[in-house]
């Protein structure tokens, strides 16, 4: 595009750098950044616009031909400058929170870069007379320029206006020293800036200079979160700087002091081997090795407190606070306590304490401790779990400042609620109280005395502390349960003697030397032996019968060793009563100070329970534990009846047994009898079906009743093959094969399952043409062989060995049926 190449004068180094500078600034806010906030894109607009007007500085220097007639770098300057001023008062009222309309501003903006551009292409024509005000200083070929100027000035003014109005009206330490920055930023621009539209150096090489300051300073405002505190820093200086003049003025008093009382005797003794001002150095420097240390600390100290104010030793804070609050078990005093202290210590306006009330799936209810400044604080205050707040105090367990929660984008997700009711309690800084990485409680901290904001000793300090609390609050919310507990329990303890009373329980209280103290109504009943007659007694007197039992030994335990008994049953024979099951209870009784002063015995009679159980322990060996256990707990609520339901239904008869039975006595019959039906039955039951009846030398077997099993079919297969196995497994055993084999018939389908009978006598079964048919295929099943229905083969086909048997007719059916053989299936139980 150019014929010549570009030389880069010298003078435009400092552009080119600033230019470079911003770009980097740039950069890292696009890796550090998500811009996903009106602050974090405004500001990058105004870096981007500064490397361009940078660029066109460079430009200029290099006298590079302009790019469009009519429109030179120097005006491209002009206009920059407008674009950069309002760009950079938007961002600031970004920054600042304030919501005033900018539509105003835009225009006004608009309006000077019509302006410019009409003064620089001549469309508005000034008589030189406008300007003889100006001594020649403006004129009609600089006049679109210095409109710039000015409108620029007029926003960055306006910017440190706001800011300057803000930092007034703020009472938090934190937002002010964040404004604070924002106005050295803009001071620093406009510096910069007007020290470069000098063009003169070296006033505007060091505006470049600033200008790139600015831009650094502005930039770590928006980035970081925790500022440096500007007034800690220029405190530092300060520090710095006294203490090297101190350092200067000891040195020089030494060596005046050397000079004035030692000199001429250094002079007489050291002449021959040094010189005297030699002499005087060293013999200084001895001097100053000695006093120099004291000197230093006390400086130290009397700048720390002149600089910075209160100062408190660390280790002796920790120590003084732990004695404080040891032993504390009344909240309010412990907060009270706690609270005044870090006041002190930290010259706090105002502190609270929270400690955790209840929580619940999604909420943390924090409750306000009653103490020193805490008026006018909600008594009460609610926190939703898993948000950015809640993550920062408890996961991250690092104290949160309302600062933060204010201007970090991370708490922007977290709910208004939370956000509001926190800033609604006008405190500065939440520090977390955790036990065992759990939340119990917070300290809520305002703004401090002197106006200054807490520093990272004061935070270290803080953490320890809620450290340090953590325990003593646990106890005192203990103890504080307790005082709550005791009050409800005074008034109710009237209300428990009428419950003792009415209780089916018997309750029986007795001292440490086994006087009866309580003895209930259903006591009473239960020993037979009337109140009256045993309150104020020994129980060894009153309740004779139970002298016989284990009963005085379990009372001696209790009473001396604190066991703990739990439903224990002992059998005793009562007068009138005759023998009797009971079951007792026994704990330590014992006082507020945890001392044991008696024993406490709650007696359940559970003789008509034990009879009962062992009704129904006999019954299961009759009937099958599926139907036992499904029987109801109210005998009214056994009824006649049934449903209709899939299920699958087994025959098994013993095949040879009539020819054997001839060789046997009837005893001899029935054991051994008995001996192959349970191998059937075992066979049923592994497989968790019901053993329905015996007949004769048969057995039936329900699947899928009453307990539901989506596999019954294969259930009922596998009991089979496990019968097969096992009557073999057994003729192995006894070394003789007897003959007898299990013929047995296998059909799944529909049937009517429920109790059938007459009210006084029921059968738990099922009754349909599904238990016909299964009944009919074992009847024509040889000895030794499973027969199945094709229903139950294609149920099962994938997971058994199985082939066709024949097409079988049963009688009182007209259609016969398919029949297959099972030759394997897995007769094992998992």
């Amino acid at each position: 595009m150019f014929s010549d190449p570009i030389v880069l004068p010298s003078q435009a180094i400092f552009p080119l750098g600033i230019a470079v500078a911003y770009l980097a600034l740039c950069l890292y806010m696009l890796s550090s950044r998500k811009l996903d906030s009106p602050i974090d894109r405004l500001f990058l607009a105004y870096l981007l616009l500064t490397v361009l007007w940078s660029l066109d500085l460079v430009v200029i220097l290099s006298n590079v031909p302009p790019l469009l007639p009519g429109l030179s770098w120097p005006h491209l300057v002009s206009y920059l400058l407008i674009l950069l001023g309002i760009t950079y008062w938007t961002f600031a009222r970004a920054f600042l929170q304030n919501f005033w309309q900018t539509v105003w501003a835009w225009v006004g903006a608009g309006m000077g870069l019509l302006l410019a551009a009409a003064l620089n292409m001549g469309w508005l024509a000034l008589s030189s007379e406008l300007f003889t005000w100006s001594n020649g200083w403006v004129n009609p070929d600089n006049a679109a320029f210095v409109l710039s100027v000015a409108w620029w000035l007029f926003f960055m003014t306006l910017a440190a206006y706001n800011g300057l109005v803000q930092a007034v009206s703020t009472p938090s330490p934190a937002h002010k020293n964040r404004i604070r920055y924002l106005i050295l930023s803009t001071l620093l621009l406009v510096a910069g800036y007007g020290l470069y539209l000098t063009l003169l150096e070296p006033f505007w090489t060091t505006g470049l200079i600033i200008i790139g300051v600015g831009g650094v300073l502005a930039t770590y405002t928006v980035v970081v979160e925790n500022l440096l505190d500007l007034g800690t820093v220029t405190r530092w200086v300060m520090s710095g700087f006294i203490l090297t003049v101190v350092t200067v003025s000891v040195y020089l008093v030494g060596i005046y002091l050397v000079e004035t009382f030692l000199g001429d005797f250094l002079a007489q003794t050291l002449a021959r081997y040094v010189d005297k001002s030699l002499a005087v150095a060293v013999v200084t420097a001895l001097f100053l090795t000695v006093i120099y240390s004291p000197i230093r600390q006390v400086s130290q100290y009397l700048t720390n407190r002149l600089l910075f104010g209160q100062h408190y030793d660390y280790q002796e804070v920790i120590q003084k606070y732990t004695h404080l609050i040891s032993n504390r078990l009344y909240l309010g005093e412990l907060a009270n306590v706690a609270m005044s202290y870090i006041n002190q210590v930290l010259g706090v306006n105002r502190s609270a304490l929270f400690i955790l009330d209840s929580e619940s799936g999604e909420q943390l209810l924090l409750r306000t401790l009653p103490a020193t400044g805490t008026n006018g604080v909600p008594k009460t205050i609610s926190l939703k779990k898993d948000t950015p707040i809640t993550q920062r105090l408890i996961v991250e367990q690092r104290p949160l400042a309302q600062y933060t929660i204010d201007i970090s984008l991370q708490f922007k997700n977290a709910p208004e609620y939370d956000r509001q009711t926190l800033r609604a309690l006008n405190y500065e800084w939440f520090i977390p109280i955790l036990k065992k990485e759990q939340l119990i409680g917070i300290f809520a901290l305002g703004p401090k005395k002197s106006g200054r904001p807490y520093t990272d000793q004061d935070m270290r300090l803080l953490n320890t502390l809620a450290d340090q609390i953590a325990l003593a609050l646990e106890n005192a919310t203990l103890f504080d349960g307790m005082q709550r507990n005791l009050a409800e329990i005074t008034q109710m303890k009237n209300l428990m003697a009428n419950v003792f009373d009415s209780m089916d329980n018997g309750v029986i209280t007795m001292d440490i030397l086994g006087k009866i103290t309580l003895y209930n109504r259903a006591a009473e009943a239960i020993l037979a032996v009337p109140s009256e007659e045993c309150v104020g007694l020994p129980y060894s007197e009153v309740l004779t019968p139970l002298n016989n039992t284990i009963f005085p030994n379990l009372i001696a335990n209790v009473a001396r060793r604190e066991n703990h008994y739990t439903d224990y049953e002992i059998i005793s024979d009562l007068p009138g009563r005759g023998r009797v099951n009971l079951s007792l209870n026994l704990a330590p009784l014992k006082d507020a100070q945890d001392q044991t002063q008696g024993v406490t015995i709650v007696v359940d009679d559970v003789t008509e329970t034990k009879r009962l159980r062992a009704v129904h322990d006999m019954f299961r060996r009759y009937v099958s534990p599926a139907v036992v256990d499904r029987l109801p707990s109210n005998p009214f609520d056994l009824q006649l009846g049934g449903h209709r339901q899939e299920v699958s239904i087994l025959f098994a008869d013993i095949r040879g047994f009539t020819a054997f039975s001839e060789k046997l006595t009837p005893e001899e019959l029935v054991d051994t009898l008995n001996e192959y039906l349970s191998m059937a039955a075992g066979s049923i039951l592994m497989f968790e079906g019901m053993l329905d009846k015996f007949i004769g030398d048969a057995v039936m077997g329900i699947f899928n009743a009453p307990l539901e099993q989506s596999d019954h079919i294969l259930r009922a297969v596998r009991a089979a093959a496990a019968m097969q196995r096992v009557i073999t497994d057994y003729h192995k055993n006894i070394g003789e094969e007897r003959g007898l084999t299990f013929g047995v018939g296998i059909h799944a389908g529909e049937a009517v399952v429920g109790n059938v009978g007459m009210s006084d006598r029921m059968d738990y079964t099922a009754i349909g043409d599904t238990v016909n048919v299964a009944k009919r295929i074992q009847e024509n099943a040889p000895g030794g062989k499973i027969l199945m229905s094709e229903a139950v083969y294609q149920a099962v086909k994938n997971s058994v060995q199985a082939v066709f048997y024949q097409e079988m007719p049963l009688r009182g059916r007209e259609q016969s049926v398919k029949t297959y053989e099972l030759l394997y299936a897995d007769a094992d139980y998992r």
